[in-house]
């Protein structure tokens, strides 16, 4: 699996990933990796949910337990940085390679257990959930929020140059758009 990691780093597209190419590089006959997996699309799928598990796991031990909701959302991104930087090989492999199609779409209350990736934007969801009211959308703002954390990723992953505003900046006006505005509490920042 890390041999399969490493080589979608370098290709950047699980179409151009061979069998052959994964057991060289792990140092094994082409064979050796139907010991473990039936398929190469199994490979990657497991690829996919051991990075998705791991991603998962330091997302939530960021959160602060009995905090506040938009406390507990606030940890929640700086962790998604924090990750981003730290670990940014499997960022990568998550989030800026084509690894898979027909990947599952979250489902409030759909099931879990069945895709890291899936229950991981789940987790997500639900912190988004309990900041809001009732009558917004919380997927749209979850999925508006996902989406400005990535790019400002991507972004400063590809242009480091750029005078981009600090992170902490950054977190709090996203939140300040795309949850406080929909508050009783109105915009704030922290």
């Amino acid at each position: 699996m890390e041999a399969a990691r490493d080589l979608l780093l370098e290709l950047g597209d699980h179409s151009k990933l061979s069998v052959r190419n994964v057991t060289a590089r792990a140092g094994v006959s082409p064979n050796a990796l139907y010991i473990h997996f039936a398929t190469k699309d199994e490979l990657l799928d497991a690829v996919m949910n051991a990075s998705y598990k791991e991603w998962r796991a330091a997302l939530n031990g960021v959160i602060p337990e009995g905090a506040e909701p938009i406390e507990q959302l606030r940890a929640y991104c700086h962790g998604y940085f924090q990750f981003a930087h730290e670990r940014s090989g499997i960022f990568r492999v998550m989030f800026m390679t084509t690894i898979r199609d027909g990947v599952p779409v979250p489902v409030r209350g759909g099931p879990v257990g069945e895709d890291e990736g899936v229950d991981s934007f789940n987790d997500f969801l639900a912190i988004v959930t309990r900041c809001l009211p009732d009558n917004v959308d919380a997927f749209a703002q979850a999925a508006y929020l996902w989406a400005g954390l990535h790019g400002r990723v991507a972004l400063a992953d590809a242009i480091p140059t750029f005078p981009w505003p600090p992170e902490q900046e950054y977190i709090d006006r996203m939140i300040q758009i795309h949850i406080t505005a929909h508050t009783h509490e109105g915009p704030t920042t922290t």
